[in-house]
């Protein structure tokens, strides 16, 4: 008995998704945390590139160097200072209707309109935000179809709380 509940609790560890830190890249407004409520940045480690492609304009800049994420880490860090002051503002970074526990980052910048899901954990000393999904080219004010499964999708993912 003591066996198979060992290889379950195995399986379901899994089956947790990983995720990678990214305050370090965050350096010019981590100071900005609420010192009584800590907050962290995260990317699932399986779109951790994909993420640093995103930020260097991949598709879109006719620059683009891979490694190098300065075409969009100005607006990443604009959103990642509200966040550290656990706040909200709707232009940059927002609760999705659908589901409270999933927020877009909003990169509506260069004459696009693309979007960072995440989810947003919560534990007593604070919250860690964990970027889910990138969704590049987004064609419309609401959530379509395809915006609500991915944010479905999302809220799906299941994660161990790191400290």
């Amino acid at each position: 008995m003591l066996d198979k509940t060992l290889a379950i609790d195995k399986v379901e560890l899994d089956n947790l998704e990983k995720t990678v830190c990214i305050d370090d890249l965050l350096q010019p407004v981590v100071h900005l945390r609420c010192p009584k409520y800590k907050v962290s940045l995260f990317v699932r480690e399986k779109i951790h590139d994909e993420l640093m492609d995103f930020l260097g304009g991949k598709g879109i800049n006719p620059k683009f160097v891979p490694g190098d994420i300065n075409y969009r880490c100005d607006k990443l860090s604009a959103i990642a200072a509200v966040i550290y002051q656990n706040r909200y503002r709707d232009e940059l970074y927002r609760k999705e209707q659908n589901n409270p526990v999933i927020t877009a980052m909003k990169f509506m910048d260069k004459g696009r309109n693309d979007r960072i899901y995440c989810r947003e954990i919560a534990f007593e000393e604070g919250k860690q935000v964990i970027i889910c999904e990138i969704h590049s080219g987004k064609k419309n004010q609401e959530n379509r179809k395809k915006e609500k499964n991915i944010i479905k999708k999302v809220a799906g993912y299941e994660f161990k709380i790191q400290s």
